[in-house]
């Protein structure tokens, strides 16, 4: 793993830390599944890990295939790095792309392994992304 992948990986985790949820790997190997976290109730959620440099990209890609089934469990932890420092951690639950919009897409192709879920990130996207930063999303865990 390079290592500006590893700091987004630790600020993640840091962040999970703070706010008082558990945070382990996934050692099963399962696709789509990188983490699983416990929240303070006790709720336990699988986490899919991604992140965006916000200064070089407006766009995330993730391979249907590689996150499964969507469910209430699994998150898509998303960490969004401003002028290449991580700044925001969002824990967008994958039920997000069950209505796609502007801002959650789904890409549909005849080669169904080809097909994917975008998360646009852009200005105007950030209010809506900021109701899944995780300061917000503590109560909802």
């Amino acid at each position: 793993m390079n290592t500006a992948n590893e700091n987004r990986l630790n600020f993640m985790k840091s962040e999970l830390k703070k706010a008082q949820i558990e945070v382990s790997n996934n050692k099963s190997g399962r696709e789509g599944v990188d983490f699983f976290i416990k929240a303070n109730n006790g709720n336990s959620y699988k986490l899919f890990f991604k992140s965006i440099d916000f200064s070089t990209e407006r766009s995330i890609k993730i391979p249907k295939q590689d996150l499964g089934e969507l469910k209430e469990n699994l998150l898509i932890g998303l960490v969004l790095l401003i002028d290449s420092e991580a700044k925001v951690l969002y824990l967008i639950p994958s039920t997000v792309f069950l209505n796609p919009n502007s801002i959650f897409k789904s890409n549909d192709v005849m080669l169904e392994h080809l097909s994917n879920w975008g998360i646009n990130v852009f200005s105007n996207a950030i209010p809506e992304l900021s109701k899944y930063a995780l300061e917000n999303m503590i109560d909802n865990l």
